[in-house]
C-alpha cells in the first residue's frame, strides 16, 4: 500500500527509535507507516472525532499494528501526558488550529523532543508563533502530492533569530536549502498576494488600507527573492 508522498516526506523527520503521537490522524496511516519503516515502536494515533478513530482503529487491526499503535480519542495533546512521547506530529490542519492544540497543552508540547507539523494554510503565522514562544526551526521541507506543494515545519526548543516577515512566508530553513520546489513555493506566495491586492484595489478604502500596504511589501520582497536576491 502506498501512503503517499506527504505522509513519505513527514515521515522522513521523524528520528529512528521514537515514540510518537498524531494528533488529528485520521486513518492512523502515518503512525501505520512509521512502524512499518521501523522507526517507531510506540505511537499514539489521536483525534477529537469518534468515526476518524474508529477509521484508524480499522487500519490498525487491517495492518496488525495493535501492539504498537493506540488510540486514544481527544481534544489535541490533551490525550498526551507530558513526557510520554519523544516526537509530536499535527499534519492537515490550518496553522491556527496547530497553535491552538499546543498553547492549551504547553508542558507536554514543550516535553518534547522535536515537533513537526504540517499546515495547509498560514504557515508563516506557525512559524512567527513558535520563534516568539522558545522554539527553533531546526529544518523545513516542501513536498508535492497530487499536485498540492505542502510545506512541512520541524522544530525543537531553543532560541531562534527574528527574522524579516518575507522569511516567515517563505520559511528561513527554506531559503537556506534551496529545495527543489522552491521556486514554484514562491511563486505560489506572489500569486497569492496578487489575487488579495487585485480584490482589495476594487475598494478606495481598501487601497490606503495598512493591510494593503503590508500585502504590496510582501509581494515586493517575494518578487526580489524570486529573482535572486535574498536580503
Amino acid at each position: 500500500m502506498s501512503f503517499g508522498s506527504r505522509l513519505e516526506a513527514i515521515a522522513k523527520w521523524v528520528p529512528a527509535g521514537k515514540s510518537i503521537v498524531d494528533v488529528g490522524t485520521d486513518h492512523a496511516y502515518l503512525p501505520t507507516l512509521l512502524v512499518r519503516q521501523g522507526k517507531t515502536n510506540f505511537a499514539i494515533a489521536g483525534d477529537i472525532a469518534a468515526g476518524p478513530c474508529q477509521a484508524a482503529q480499522n487500519t490498525i487491526d487491517t495492518f496488525e499494528m495493535k501492539e504498537f499503535i493506540t488510540v486514544r480519542q481527544g481534544d489535541g495533546l490533551k490525550i498526551v501526558a507530558p513526557g510520554e512521547v519523544d516526537v509530536i506530529i499535527i499534519a492537515g490542519m490550518g496553522a491556527g488550529s496547530m497553535i491552538e492544540i499546543l498553547e492549551n497543552s504547553l508542558p507536554t508540547a514543550e516535553a518534547a523532543e522535536r515537533i513537526i507539523l504540517q499546515p495547509m494554510n498560514g504557515a508563516s503565522s506557525l512559524r512567527i508563533w513558535a520563534v516568539r514562544h522558545g522554539w527553533k526551526i531546526v529544518a523545513e521541507d516542501l513536498v508535492e502530492d497530487a499536485g498540492i506543494i505542502y510545506e512541512i515545519i520541524i522544530l525543537e526548543r531553543g532560541s531562534e533569530k527574528e527574522y524579516p516577515e518575507v522569511f516567515y512566508e517563505i520559511g528561513p530553513r527554506l531559503l537556506e536549502a534551496g529545495n527543489v520546489l522552491l521556486a514554484r513555493h514562491i511563486q505560489r506566495l506572489i500569486d497569492h498576494y496578487e489575487k488579495l491586492l487585485s480584490s482589495m484595489r476594487k475598494s478606495e478604502q481598501a487601497k490606503v488600507s495598512e493591510k494593503y500596504r503590508l500585502f504590496s511589501k510582501l509581494k515586493k520582497d517575494l518578487e526580489a527573492i524570486a529573482h535572486g536576491d535574498k536580503g
